[in-house]
């Protein structure tokens, strides 16, 4: 015979095993997630290096922001944001983060461009220069 004190403490037993579930679930992703956003940091910084090391895309403010997802086997999203003067350009700049990513990379990626192409980036790039200089 069960007394009526047995099912509340059942309850409550459930009810922490649960919750210590939960718990550990949490810390699990959090530190997935901490481990993929310093992925996203180093993958981040390949790609700027790559851009400030070839001199035709040296003075133009090209930058990369990087998502890698929290599963694995989703690829890693590059999106390459600034302004060029030519599709030239855009075309190396592009052309130069594909590069990188294959011989430096082991996982997918999907590379998105968000450069534009304005004339006028070449003044202001000149006049940066020459306030540097």
């Amino acid at each position: 015979m069960t007394s009526r004190l047995d099912e509340p403490i059942a309850l409550v037993l459930i009810l922490a095993a649960g919750l210590l579930l939960v718990l550990a679930l949490a810390g699990k992703v959090s530190a997935l997630r901490l481990k993929r956003d310093g992925e996203a940091v180093a993958v981040r910084g390949l790609i700027v290096d790559a851009l400030g090391h070839d001199p035709d895309l040296l003075a133009w403010p090209l930058t990369a922001m990087v998502r890698v997802p929290l599963w694995s086997g989703s690829p890693v999203t590059i999106r390459v944001i600034g302004e060029v003067p030519s599709k030239e350009l855009k075309r190396a700049a592009l052309r130069r983060v594909k590069q990188t990513a294959i011989a430096k990379l082991s996982v997918r990626v999907r590379i998105k461009s968000r450069i534009g192409v304005a004339p006028r980036a070449a003044t202001r790039a000149e006049l940066r220069t020459a306030r540097s200089g």
